[in-house]
C-alpha cells in the first residue's frame, strides 16, 4: 500500500511540473528570430573608376558561413539571417593590375533589420613570386647552369599559364635611359629573350606553397666538364638541374630533356647570340608579369606599341617593355662590389623598393627569399616588395629545397 501511495504521489508531481516546463521551453524569449541584413559598398574615386573583378562577400557568424558573388557594387545585397553577431568580408581584384586587390570588412549585430556599409580599400598582394634566383655561375664563363624557382605564396591555387619572365639590365648606379627620360613605369627587357609559360589558363596549376624549378638547361651541370677531367672540381660548384620542371632553350641549348622538362616559350628576342636567359654573374634584375585576361604573351609581344628603342639615342635595337601594373614580383640584384647606398633602383618602389646585393661571380651561390613563417609544415615567404629585406645572398644553389626554419 505504501509503495502504491509513493508511486501515485510521483505521478501527480510529474503532472504538476510538466505544464510549467513546456511553457518555459516555448516562450517568446527563447525563440530565434530572423532579420534582414542589408550590405552596401562604398569605394574611393580611384576604385570607382577601376574595373573590379571576381568580387565576393562572405557573411559569417562563426558557425555558419555564406558567400555571395557581387556583380554590381552600386546595388545593396540583402540576406535574411538568424539573429546574432556577423562578420562581413569583401574581396576582389582589379583587372589589368597584377597585384592589386580590393578588400573591406564590417560587423553587424543583427537583432533587428540592419544596414551596414563596407568601406572598400585597394591594396597589393603578390601570389606568384621568385623563391630562388641563381645566375652567378659555378664555373668560369659558364652561363648555362642558371635556374629560377617560382613559388605560390598565396592560400589559393594559382596558374603558371602565360606567366611572363623578363630580365631588365638592372645593376644601376644611376637612372637608366628610360628613367632619365621620365619613363619610370615601363621596364625594358634587356638584351636577350623574354620568356613565358605555355597554357590556356588552367593547364599548369600550382598549389599553395608549391614551387617549380626553371633551368636554363635541364642537365647535371656538375658533369659539364666533359672529357676534361682537370675541370671536374671547378664544375662541382654548379647545380644538378636534371630534374628541373621547366627548361629554357634559346636555340643553341640542349633539347634532349624534352620528355622530362617542359619547355618555356620564347615570345621576344633582340639578341640571337645569347646562349642563356637572364645572365647575371655581376648583377641583374628580374620580374614576373601577368597580363590582363584575354591577352596572350604572344599578342602583347607582337604589338608594336609595346616595343621601344633606347630613348635619347640613335640605337635601333628594340626592347619589349613591361608595364609596372602587370608585374607580380620584381627582384633587383646588384653587383656585390657596389655599396648599397650607391645602387640606383631599377623598379618603382611599389615593385621593389630596394635591391639585394648579389654574390661573387662563378662561386655557385644564389639569392633565396627569406621564410616569414611556417604553419602546419607550410612555408610562407617574406614579401614586402623590398629585395634587400626579402632576400638573402650567398646561399647554396641546390634546387628544389624547402626551408625548414624561419629567417630572423
Amino acid at each position: 500500500m505504501k509503495k502504491f501511495f509513493k508511486y501515485a504521489v510521483a505521478i501527480m508531481a510529474a503532472a504538476l511540473i510538466s505544464p510549467v516546463f513546456i511553457s518555459c521551453s516555448s516562450s517568446d524569449e527563447d525563440e530565434v528570430k530572423n532579420y534582414d541584413l542589408t550590405i552596401t559598398f562604398q569605394r574611393s574615386q580611384e576604385l570607382a573608376q577601376a574595373n573590379i573583378i571576381g568580387a565576393k562577400v562572405t557573411i559569417s557568424n562563426g558557425s555558419a558561413t555564406e558567400t555571395q558573388t557581387v556583380t554590381d557594387l552600386s546595388k545593396a545585397i540583402t540576406v535574411n539571417k538568424p539573429q546574432g553577431s556577423y562578420n562581413i568580408t569583401f574581396s576582389a581584384k582589379v583587372d589589368g593590375e597584377a597585384t592589386a586587390i580590393v578588400s573591406g570588412t564590417a560587423k553587424a549585430e543583427l537583432y533587428s533589420n540592419q544596414t551596414v556599409t563596407v568601406q572598400l580599400q585597394k591594396g597589393r598582394q603578390s601570389t606568384l613570386v621568385f623563391k630562388t634566383i641563381y645566375t652567378s655561375a659555378g664555373a668560369q664563363y659558364y652561363m648555362l647552369d642558371g635556374f629560377f624557382e617560382i613559388v605560390n605564396n598565396s592560400d589559393e591555387v594559382q596558374y603558371l599559364d602565360q606567366l611572363i619572365l623578363s630580365a631588365p639590365a638592372g645593376n644601376q648606379k644611376q637612372p637608366n635611359a628610360w628613367q632619365a627620360n621620365g619613363i619610370t613605369d615601363l621596364y625594358e627587357c634587356g638584351q636577350g629573350a623574354v620568356i613565358a609559360f605555355p597554357g590556356n589558363g588552367t593547364d599548369f596549376p600550382l598549389q599553395p606553397g608549391e614551387f617549380v624549378v626553371i633551368a636554363n638547361e635541364a642537365m647535371n651541370h656538375k658533369l659539364a666538364y666533359g672529357d676534361d677531367d682537370s675541370k671536374k672540381d671547378e664544375y662541382a660548384k654548379s647545380p644538378n638541374l636534371s630534374n628541373a620542371d621547366w627548361e629554357i632553350t634559346l636555340g643553341t641549348g640542349d633539347v634532349q630533356n624534352l620528355e622530362d622538362s617542359k619547355q618555356m616559350k620564347i615570345i621576344f628576342s633582340n639578341n640571337q647570340y645569347m646562349k642563356a636567359w637572364g645572365i647575371g654573374v655581376m648583377g641583374r634584375s628580374y620580374l614576373l608579369a601577368k597580363l590582363p585576361a584575354g591577352m596572350t604573351p604572344e599578342q602583347f609581344a607582337a604589338d608594336q606599341n609595346n616595343l621601344q628603342t633606347t630613348p635619347g639615342t640613335q640605337a635601333t635595337m628594340q626592347y619589349l617593355m613591361i608595364p609596372s601594373k602587370y608585374v607580380l614580383d620584381a627582384v633587383d640584384i646588384y653587383n656585390p662590389a657596389t655599396a648599397p647606398e650607391d645602387h640606383y633602383c631599377t623598379f618603382l618602389p611599389v615593385d621593389d623598393a630596394t635591391g639585394v646585393q648579389g654574390n661573387e661571380s662563378y662561386q655557385g651561390l644564389s639569392v633565396r627569399r627569406k621564410v616569414a613563417k611556417i604553419e602546419n609544415g607550410r612555408v610562407y615567404y617574406k614579401d614586402t616588395n623590398s629585395s634587400a629585406d626579402d632576400f638573402k645572398n650567398n646561399q647554396d644553389n641546390t634546387p628544389g629545397v624547402t626551408p625548414t626554419e624561419v629567417d630572423q
